[in-house]
């Protein structure tokens, strides 16, 4: 027993932070009362965010957030077995779903405002997300801007209005980005960041007295560009939760930020990135240049072997490496790790190239693929 007193169904409407008490409603009873704090922790989270066009409210319409979103979401295609369904966003929730829809036999379109799904990753990588869509039966469609929804009598979707045309669907998923809940927390007098995120420190404290801050509605430091930035992962929720909690009962413990790094699958093919893309890099002011290879995830006699695409961005000027993109049908998910270290460590990529990884033909050639990117890289660098 860790003597933690857990209410469910009450929500939190107002902070008191000169009084040091919450205002909470009780759910069950709609009854209000005032809880008093000695330290308090604000862990809202995020919202999926809805595009605020016609028809967005209707019932087939869905957002994916948590468990309960995709459960909404299973029995809805169990109890009316649409045919078709129509995504909206190709990041990583719309990319992962593709897969999710199709083995459930639905016709699946995707829509995109750009030319290439995961705009914010490299054109290589986003191009090998596209062969997989496409691979599996997905229709990719491009440069669309969804304009409206088109409802029948029973206010569902029956087709999606765009900038273009219109295309039938018996079911939407939006999955266009998230929203932080800071609305309490900046009623409140939290100070919030040009994210639209909590603003925090290394301890996780907001700019008010006893007050901290954890997971998707607050911002990290990001250790690369040096800037702090929203990014919504559940890894980085429970580092800050942590750090927040132990400061909040009279410790002292710090959280020094991210290096920005994930991974997903589209169908087959996983995805994994960390650090910087050349975009992002140039902004930040970094003299930016990058290297891309494709190699074999293991020697290529062995079975399974399969083709794999690193890019690695720079520093030019330094060697330093700003940023690693990764796409494979076999270990890149796990290969993306190493270069999050070297991120950390500001390894340059000739102090990478000359690693000394673990070496078996069922899992890497002599030279890993990561090697022999960052030696190539390496060639690239000024030398002084």
């Amino acid at each position: 027993m860790q003597d933690i007193d857990v209410k469910t169904e009450h929500r939190v409407t107002k902070i008191d932070p000169k009084g040091k008490r919450i205002e909470v409603v009780n759910l069950a009873n709609s009854q209000t009362q005032w809880f008093s704090y000695d330290r308090l922790i604000i862990a809202t989270g995020a919202r999926s965010r809805r595009l605020n066009i016609p028809g967005s409210n209707a019932k087939n319409i869905f957002t994916l957030k948590d468990l309960q979103d995709g459960l909404r979401i299973k029995n809805y295609i169990d109890e009316k077995r649409p045919g078709q369904v129509a995504i909206l966003g190709g990041g990583f929730i719309g990319l992962e779903m593709c897969e999710a829809f199709r083995l459930r036999n639905l016709e699946t379109f995707l829509f995109c405002r750009r030319d290439l799904p995961a705009g914010n990753l490299e054109k290589e990588i986003s191009e090998k997300i596209l062969k997989a869509l496409q691979e599996n039966g997905v229709h990719f469609i491009t440069y669309q801007e969804p304009a409206a929804f088109r409802l029948d009598s029973n206010g569902e979707v029956t087709s999606l209005e765009t900038n273009q045309t219109h295309f039938p669907a018996d079911m939407i998923l939006m999955a266009v980005g998230v929203i932080p809940n800071v609305e309490i927390a900046n009623e409140a007098g939290a100070e919030l960041g040009k994210t639209g995120a909590i603003r925090t420190d290394m301890a996780q404290r907001t700019n008010l007295a006893d007050i901290y801050t954890a997971g998707d509605c607050c911002e990290v430091f990001n250790l690369v560009s040096q800037d702090w930035v929203h990014t919504p992962l559940g890894d980085i929720a429970n580092k800050q939760g942590r750090t927040a909690g132990e400061n909040a009962a009279g410790g002292n413990a710090t959280f020094s930020g991210v290096v920005g790094s994930a991974a997903f699958k589209v169908f087959e093919l996983e995805v994994a990135f960390t650090g910087l893309g050349m975009q992002m890099a140039r902004q930040y002011g970094f003299d930016a240049d990058s290297q891309v290879i494709e190699a074999e995830s293991k020697v290529g006699y062995m079975p399974g072997s399969k083709q794999m695409l690193i890019k690695l961005i720079f520093d030019r000027q330094s060697g330093r490496l700003l940023g690693a993109q990764m796409a494979g049908k076999e270990g890149v998910a796990r290969r993306i790790n190493a270069l999050a270290v070297a991120l950390h460590q500001k390894m340059t990529v000739d102090e990478i190239s000359r690693l000394d990884f673990a070496y078996a033909p069922p899992f890497s050639a002599p030279f890993d693929p990561i090697l022999i990117a960052a030696e190539q890289a390496s060639r690239k660098v000024q030398r002084s």
